[in-house]
């Protein structure tokens, strides 16, 4: 009876670490920038998160950073998107066996994954494309 007791215990410990193991946090790069504000890129960075955990199934999200400052891409951007201002984040993921299906190659890393983003002035952020390029 003990002994059965100790093997319950075990195995419920053994699954609690499986499924601990499988919430990574995703590392973001912290760039700093002379046009926006931390909370700014913070706001973006959420939406890449949650998009990714929406839409991106299959895919584990790695890594998530701003590009820097590169007005003269921003400008382009915004100009392109209809936006006052513009934005660009890159992430790092990869995909296990089922993401051909979206069009991506099986348990590959992708990386500089790149989000654009536009807003009007002092409005919200808005993922308008994204790939390489």
């Amino acid at each position: 009876m003990a002994i059965k007791r100790i093997y319950k215990i075990i195995l419920c410990l053994l699954f609690i670490m499986c499924v601990g193991c499988q919430r990574k946090e995703v590392k973001v790069r912290t760039i700093y920038s002379d046009i926006y504000t931390e909370d700014e890129i913070q706001e973006a960075i959420d939406i890449v998160k949650k998009e990714f955990s929406q839409d991106w199934k299959g895919c584990t999200l790695k890594e998530i950073y701003y590009v820097g400052d590169d007005q003269a891409l921003f400008t382009s951007y915004a100009k392109q998107y209809q936006g006052d201002e513009a934005l660009v984040l890159k992430m790092n993921f990869h995909t296990n066996f089922s993401t051909w299906k979206m069009g991506l190659n099986s348990n590959c890393d992708y990386e500089d994954y790149q989000w654009i983003f536009v807003r009007n002035k002092n409005g919200k952020w808005k993922h308008v494309d994204g790939g390489y390029g």
